[in-house]
């Protein structure tokens, strides 16, 4: 393997590790993660996700995302439910106390989240997005 793919991959790990330490005192006060709080916007855009759906769109393992929905309900945030086209099943979506917690966090998230590469031009963030997007795809097929 070439030097260049072991520092992509560290390099890439240190940026989500401090994505998540950044974004800790945004939610810290409401007493969620940073990875709760990507389940509870991918939640507040849709009416309700099947659990292997939600664990899907934010590519983590279906068993890592029952714990972590159980934690949101627990926390009086997200429920479950019964999903009508399958039996095995179960629906996920947030409770009048997520979506107006969302509500509440969002404006602090996107002044945080808008500053993120403010010294970059906007090229380089689209391509680096683009980049991000293709290395996604390409590991999810294998």
């Amino acid at each position: 393997m070439p030097q260049s793919e072991r520092d992509l991959v560290a390099g890439v790990i240190q940026l989500a590790n401090l994505f998540i330490r950044r974004l800790g005192p945004i939610f810290e006060k409401s007493r969620i993660t940073p990875q709760q709080w990507a389940i509870l916007s991918v939640l507040a855009g849709e009416e309700s996700l099947t659990q292997a759906g939600l664990a899907r769109k934010l590519l983590v393992s279906k068993q890592n995302m029952t714990g972590m929905v159980l934690r949101l309900e627990h926390l009086g945030l997200a429920e479950r439910g019964d999903d009508p086209n399958d039996l095995r099943s179960s629906r996920v979506q947030l409770t009048r106390r997520g979506r107006a917690l969302v509500e509440k966090l969002r404006p602090a998230y996107e002044s945080w989240r808008s500053h993120v590469g403010r010294d970059f031009a906007e090229r380089d963030l689209v391509a680096l997005t683009r980049t991000v997007d293709r290395l996604i795809s390409e590991l999810e097929r294998g």
